[in-house]
């Protein structure tokens, strides 16, 4: 059987560091109080300085800190680092649904307007009736997927004394609608946040190899420009708040391991084959089995059964409640949709069923379907296959993409551009 992943490949790219880079520590040290944002490309370290920006709350003596998230694992991911910084007692780190559920809001709201704006109220009310229960500070990871009804509740729920919130976004990786905030003109000031000159943009990707970014970049190209979304280099960008910031490279993580698009079966017991083969050229790494959004989850139940019964330690959740694991310290291994991983990354991922990706009628929807394999795709550090039973539109674009020339910059042509 051919060997999908081997780590010993690539072992010696693992990301040890968490120093921050010049324009990240900027964005560290915006001002406390007052509205800030970052918009960055995946792996450029969004989530990293969120991090570090809780830290210098807490350093500056803020205490009742609020992070929220959109998913479960990203809430887990933030949770256990600020756990390990020993922090946890100054910050209440949650989901927005299970943040906003205390107030009265309910998950089925999010897709009724006339319901998910009365949020807005909901927190206004409450807080104005418990000003003490304020948060000095707020700050949103994966800000993209929060709806512009819950941005504005937050107004109410920060100390208006430091009126500090602090967000980090990538419109490239928006599934969940909010489109016309992907679009030319439109300004954070229409939710009533002024985050002039305290906003700042990450376009250097540490996550990635450059094989990956490629890959995933060159996919979504044309679908930015379908839903006429615009693109923009870093340096082009700064006053164009709805362009897409188009990624760099860090050419020195490359490992010359080309991403991988394998015709398959996709049998639950070859995958979980193909884990436990990987783990055996390097036991503490980490592997995301990523699946379609709308895949059976008796899909999920086959391969978390075959990698059992090869005695494979994983996480495979059935319902949204399960996603609570650590996805922080190596090794693990976790098969769920693509959706529900984003913000968390692995050494190497393995996307079962590419084929499954769909083409729609809408382009806005179309986008918000191809952006979440865009999101699986950069998942990965080193490694990505791509499995498929059928030559769709989508296989066929994956092919094409991976004999073409890159289109991308690294960082270091850039650094020698400006020398």
């Amino acid at each position: 059987m051919e060997q999908w992943i081997n780590f010993e490949q690539s072992f010696n790219q693992r990301l040890n560091s968490q120093d921050l880079d010049e324009q990240q520590t900027k964005a560290r040290n915006f001002s406390l109080e007052g509205h800030a944002l970052v918009r960055g490309v995946a792996g450029s370290g969004k989530s990293l300085v969120l991090r570090n920006r809780i830290e210098k709350l807490i350093d500056e003596g803020y205490n009742d800190i609020l992070v929220l998230c959109y998913n479960r694992f990203m809430r887990r991911w933030i949770d256990s680092i600020i756990a390990q910084k020993g922090l946890s007692s100054k910050v209440d780190c949650r989901t927005f649904h299970s943040w906003a559920y205390r107030i009265g809001y309910t998950y089925d709201w999010d897709e009724v307007p006339e319901k998910r704006e009365q949020i807005i109220d909901l927190v206004k009310k409450y807080y104005n009736a418990n000003p003490k229960k304020r948060y000095k500070a707020i700050l949103i990871d994966e800000a993209q997927d929060f709806y512009d009804d819950w941005f504005m509740a937050m107004l109410s729920a920060v100390d208006p004394d430091t009126n500090s919130i602090f967000f980090v976004y990538d419109n490239t990786q928006s599934v969940y609608g909010q489109q016309h905030r992907r679009k030319p003109g439109w300004s954070w000031s229409k939710l009533g946040f002024n985050v002039t000159g305290r906003s700042q943009i990450f376009d250097l990707n540490y996550r990635n190899a450059p094989e990956i970014l490629e890959l995933a970049w060159q996919f979504i190209i044309p679908y930015l420009a379908s839903a006429d979304m615009k693109i923009a280099k870093r340096s082009e960008a700064g006053g164009k708040i709805g362009h897409i910031v188009e990624p760099l490279k860090k050419s020195s993580r490359s490992s010359s391991i080309n991403p991988m698009l394998v015709k398959n079966e996709m049998s639950p017991d070859n995958i979980a084959k193909q884990v436990k083969l990987a783990l055996s050229s390097h036991p503490k790494s980490s592997i995301g089995v990523l699946l379609h959004p709308q895949e059976s989850k008796d899909f999920n139940l086959e391969i978390s059964k075959a990698l059992r019964q090869l005695d494979v330690p994983h996480h495979a959740p059935m319902r949204s409640q399960d996603r609570d694991h650590n996805v922080v310290n190596r090794p693990f291994v976790i098969v769920d949709s693509w959706n529900a991983l984003k913000g968390v990354e692995f050494d190497a991922v393995i996307i079962a069923g590419v084929d499954k990706v769909e083409d729609l009628p809408d382009p806005d929807k179309d986008f918000s379907e191809k952006a979440g394999l865009y999101i699986a795709i950069t998942r990965a550090r080193d490694h990505v296959v791509m499995l498929y039973q059928n030559e769709t539109k989508v296989v066929q674009q994956l092919q094409n993409i991976l004999t073409a020339p890159d289109v991308l910059e690294s960082d270091s042509i850039v650094s020698d551009k400006a020398a």
